[in-house]
């Protein structure tokens, strides 16, 4: 009988996959000391008949196009077959064995060590198996009525790999309903990236006149646990420093500076608006600091007047930070200033009212506050 067309052997390639690999074509004719009953012609003529009865063939290969004349060692012979070894292989005996070992049912009953089905509890388990895994084969026979009354044999061996195809079936089912919860590692990625969406689209939407933008570490950990939560992951690890460093190493337009116990992460085309901000915070910070120190200083000063101001005296009657304050607002902070300038009777005069004004109120409020209570 002809070979049709379409099956149809090149037999310049690999007689099994018809295809062109990366690998040397081989032939039992290379190996003129084999005999034909054993050679690879013989191997595969025997074994593909097994495999396609068992439904067990690999994809590429149609047993059609290898018998022309009624026999396929014939066939290979007659037309000096070559093959991949690696082709090969996929028919051999322990293929062909393994093959065997994984078929799921016998319904054959010339097989020995065969078990004869007897409760209808086995029946009502064969039929979720094979409605489950949507066996066709097993739904047509199940289909005639019960096992018990058919009669039904089958292999232990079997029955166990049906048993396992429905587990891990049932198992994938599980796992495709929990294809919304994303892995941790995504989730992570995700909630990162959308981080730093954050900050670039924020710079993007202010103009200039609005400042610098700037954006606490604090804020943004806390909107990073939130979004992770959000995408399933439970009690996520948060790190302040670890977020700061992959800011840092996937955002290189930006930098991070510390004011006090709190870290910004700033764009570098703001840092010196920011730094100028910082300054001025930090100017007003210091003088209140000053007065503090000065009225601190004033408030405990203690003096007796005496008839005659002159000499020392007139120093000894004001705190010396309160004198050289005043120095330093006239003359200046620095040292040349000071030994040229030093101490005039305006800044003596300044610094006695200022003093006594000090220490007047202050004795008022007390007395104030004690008639109050």
């Amino acid at each position: 009988m002809a070979t049709p067309v379409e099956f149809k052997t090149d037999w310049s390639k690999c007689c099994l996959c018809q295809q062109e690999k990366n690998e040397e074509l081989k032939s039992p004719h290379s190996n003129p000391t084999q005999k034909e009953t054993t050679d690879g012609y013989s191997n595969i003529a025997t074994n593909i008949p097994q495999f396609k009865a068992i439904n067990a063939l690999p994809p590429m290969l149609d047993p059609r196009r290898l018998d022309e004349d009624g026999a396929i060692d014939d066939t290979l012979r007659k037309n000096n077959a070559k093959y991949h070894q690696s082709c090969r292989l996929l028919l051999n005996n322990t293929k062909l064995d393994r093959a065997k070992k994984r078929t799921l049912w016998k319904w054959e009953d010339k097989d020995i060590h065969l078990r004869q089905a007897m409760t209808m509890k086995l029946n009502d388990r064969l039929n979720n198996c094979a409605k489950i895994l949507n066996d066709g084969k097993l739904l047509a026979k199940l289909s005639a009525g019960d096992i018990v009354a058919q009669g039904f044999k089958y292999h232990p061996a079997c029955l166990a790999a049906l048993y396992n195809r429905e587990r891990a079936e049932l198992s994938a089912k599980e796992q495709s309903t929990c294809d919304g919860i994303l892995p941790k590692r995504e989730a992570y990625a995700i909630a990162f990236s959308e981080i730093v969406t954050f900050i670039t689209e924020s710079k993007t939407a202010t103009s200039a006149d609005d400042g610098a933008v700037r954006f606490k570490m604090a804020e943004l950990v806390k909107l990073y646990g939130q979004r992770l939560e959000q995408l399933g992951v439970d009690c996520p690890d948060l790190n302040c420093t670890r977020l700061k460093e992959q800011l840092l190493l996937h955002m290189p337009e930006v930098q991070a500076y510390h004011e006090g116990r709190d870290v910004f992460i700033v764009f570098h085309s703001d840092i010196g608006d920011v730094l100028a901000q910082k300054n001025i915070t930090s100017h007003v910070i210091h003088h209140g600091k000053t007065g503090s120190i000065i009225r601190k200083d004033m408030l405990s000063h203690k003096w007796a007047l005496e008839k005659i101001l002159n000499g020392d005296s007139i120093e000894e009657a004001v705190p010396a930070s309160l004198l050289e304050f005043l120095c330093m607002l006239e003359h200046g902070a620095d040292i040349k200033s000071q030994i040229r300038y030093g101490a005039s009777k305006p800044n003596l005069a300044l610094a006695q009212l200022l003093q006594y004004n000090c220490s007047a109120r202050h004795n008022e409020g007390v007395k104030t506050h004690s008639k109050r209570s």
